[in-house]
């Protein structure tokens, strides 16, 4: 018989898939250290060089349903592809800009093509059967989440010196590296044989069954609405913290580049190499209260870090608090979730996570603004505190349904790496 889609191994599936989202997401990643200081270089406050990015989450929430919904009609690669171009299109126009107005634009035109990832979960979710489609999920996070590590870094070896002009040539790297991707996805990328709809791959009415469900589990509320206010909390650092450390340090593109590199670094150790530990010691809900009491301590620390080596204190606080909570958060989800229904749970988190990227920018910056560029992280760790004791004054009590691996005894003991890959 002629071996199909459904015949080879997972990763022969999503190899492609996975190298094209991971060169994409190192295209965005590479301007983050210099769109702040771009964008400051046209008379911009901290709050529109916030708001730029509150505008782009929310295209990229807003456009998501819609992209979907028309990659279930015109198919997967099509949609990819268009959005392919779009990036590319964005990046330059960002580089060309000369007035605000047009950054706007054009990161809203960037925010609208980065839904694409939802259409790159549709597709991981075509080419896989239910058992193995959690970890395609994980392998498709996995590669966006080594692109975001990677590209920062690179944006801060190119930018600039002045730290007031870090130049055009990130915007450029960046539009070359889409328009690399596009190149590869042209031959390389193959149409799914078959298609899910998109209610069944996170669609609009997908999400809102979703979010009944949630509503109705305890155990499942509650880590979503713990990840809603942390990821508040680190979405108003990330919009702000290039300015941060520019006003208190001196700090350009190239160091703040520079520097969300160590930190990506970080967060690559604790994920592939101490979550599967501590998850053993102290289970997720462990994880979970530590992760939230160190990204609150670091929070805190930004507020005081008058010295670079406290800079790099907070950071490693910040990576390490927050490389225990995102995968705390998902497991909680994932065990106390019905089976058959944990894809549109996952969605309801995602949402979560798109609401936040979008108020927390535009909240911090307008802290920083009209209060001082030390209030956003002070806001934010109180925001973090509370998270914590929402955690623990909810969680406390719940009884915890067995891992599998407990279920099953001490044979099921699956490889390290199985539990420690970086999502």
């Amino acid at each position: 018989m002629p071996e199909t889609s459904s015949d080879k191994p997972l990763f022969g599936r999503l190899w492609v898939l996975c190298l094209i989202v991971f060169i994409d997401m190192v295209g965005f990643g590479v301007i983050i250290p210099s769109q702040p200081f771009w964008t400051k270089s046209f008379g911009a406050t901290a709050f529109e060089v916030a708001l730029v990015m509150s505008v782009y989450a929310g295209c990229q929430f807003v456009f998501a349903f819609p992209l979907g919904w028309l990659s279930d009609r015109v198919g997967r690669k099509p949609i990819l592809l268009l959005s392919l171009c779009g990036s590319v299109v964005s990046f330059t126009l960002v580089g060309l800009a000369d007035s605000l107005l047009m950054i706007v634009l054009a990161r809203a035109l960037g925010g609208v093509m980065s839904a694409n990832i939802a259409v790159a979960y549709a597709y991981a979710a075509d080419v896989t059967t239910g058992e193995e489609r959690a970890k395609a999920m994980g392998l498709l996070g996995a590669s966006i989440g080594a692109g975001f590590v990677l590209g920062p870094f690179i944006g801060g070896v190119v930018a600039g010196p002045d730290p007031a002009n870090p130049g055009q040539i990130a915007f450029f790297i960046g539009a070359g590296i889409s328009a690399l991707a596009l190149v590869a996805a042209i031959p390389m990328l193959k149409e799914p044989e078959s298609h899910r709809s998109s209610a069944e791959t996170g669609g609009f009415r997908a999400r809102l069954r979703g979010f009944g469900l949630a509503l109705s589990i305890p155990i499942v509320l509650i880590p979503i609405a713990v990840a809603g206010m942390a990821g508040l909390a680190m979405a108003g650092l990330e919009a702000t913290y290039a300015l941060w450390v520019n006003a208190e340090h001196g700090w350009g593109a190239r160091e703040t580049g520079l520097f969300f590199g160590y930190i990506g670094v970080l967060l690559v150790i604790v994920q592939g190499g101490l979550v599967g530990p501590v998850t053993r010691a102290i289970g997720e809900r462990g994880m979970l209260y530590l992760g939230l009491a160190f990204v609150t301590a670091g929070m805190a620390v930004v507020a005081v870090s008058d010295t670079i080596a406290l800079v790099f204190v907070n950071g490693a606080l910040i990576a390490f608090g927050y490389g225990f909570v995102d995968p705390a958060v998902s497991s909680l989800i994932s065990r106390n979730t019905p089976a058959g229904r944990q894809g549109a749970v996952m969605g309801v988190l995602q949402s979560v996570g798109s609401l936040a990227r979008i108020v927390g920018p535009a909240a911090a910056g307008l802290l920083f603004y009209k209060l001082g560029h030390n209030a956003p992280y002070v806001a934010g760790a109180i925001v973090l505190a509370l998270a914590l004791a929402f955690a623990v004054w909810r969680l406390a009590g719940i009884e915890m349904p067995p891992s599998p691996r407990a279920r099953a005894g001490p044979q099921a003991e699956a490889p390290a790496g199985a539990r420690t890959r970086p999502r």
